[in-house]
């Protein structure tokens, strides 16, 4: 805490200061504030990538998995183009801000598995709350997109936070 906006750390604005720059130290904060981050610049460009094939190319952005026909599954093409092209930047935003380390293309190559778990989870707890508790399924879904967040800090910890040896490799100001 080098500079202060509030110089007087005794009134309300200076203790809220202080408590932002406390809760900003705890890496779960910084994992959920770049989260939510890259979730809504993940879903602009989902919707830049619909409005796209919608309107200027014409073309439906729905693709068939032919050999698994019998499971009706397709996967959306805006969103699998977002997903991709957006990995390095989420990878970034949680190497560098969400966990403060050095950014690396090992750790940036196995960074997509970190999705596997959060699906898994995800589709884990529409089951529970929508099929065995009859909760709406919208609050089903709510819930699914929340809950797993806690699960994923430390799965994504793991595979963007080098091992402690490593990090001793780390400069100073990136630490």
């Amino acid at each position: 805490m080098n500079k202060r906006l509030f110089k007087n750390e005794s009134s309300f604005f200076g203790k809220m200061e202080t408590l932002i720059y406390k809760l900003w130290e705890k890496s779960f904060i910084r994992f959920v504030v770049v989260g939510g981050f890259n979730t809504l610049l993940g879903i602009i460009v989902t919707y830049i990538l619909r409005y796209t094939f919608d309107n200027l190319i014409g073309y439906n952005p729905k693709w068939d998995f032919v050999f698994l026909w019998f499971l009706n599954l397709q996967i959306d093409i805006p969103g699998l183009i977002m997903f991709i092209g957006l990995l390095p930047v989420s990878y970034s935003t949680q190497a560098i801000w969400a966990f403060r380390t050095k950014w690396s293309f090992k750790r940036l190559a196995i960074y997509p598995l970190s999705s596997i778990p959060n699906f898994i989870l995800q589709q884990g707890f529409i089951y529970l709350f929508e099929i065995v508790l009859g909760v709406n399924p919208y609050v089903s879904y709510a819930l699914a997109a929340i809950l797993p967040i806690p699960i994923m800090f430390f799965i994504i910890r793991f595979l963007v936070k080098p091992t402690q040896k490593a990090e001793q490799d780390v400069p100073p100001s990136i630490k």
